[in-house]
């Protein structure tokens, strides 16, 4: 049977994987967060604390390049795809 055959490498990619959209999960509610609550300020005439809310916003994103673009290891491993098979790493092309 399939599932019976993974590795322990097989496994720590899963969690990794996993982890990593737990992440990108928080991530995303962070910023609907923020999102809402500029959306508030700026029904409720409070400009100035709106892009207070987009500057935080914008500092998160910045913080978290992790989540929002892929990682050196995610591109080696496409690169390397790529001198495999061919494709772009993600056996569309």
């Amino acid at each position: 049977m399939a599932g019976d055959c993974r590795t322990e490498d097989d496994e720590r990619e899963i969690a990794r994987l996993t982890r990593e959209l737990e992440e990108a999960e928080l991530f995303a509610l962070r910023l609907r967060t923020y999102i809402a609550g500029i959306r508030d300020e700026v029904a409720d005439g409070h400009a100035g604390r709106a892009l207070s809310l987009c500057n935080q916003a914008l500092t998160e994103i910045d913080n978290a390049a992790d989540v929002v673009a892929p990682s050196r290891r995610l591109k080696s491993c496409a690169a390397a795809h790529t001198a495999v098979d061919g494709t772009g790493g993600d056996g569309r092309d």
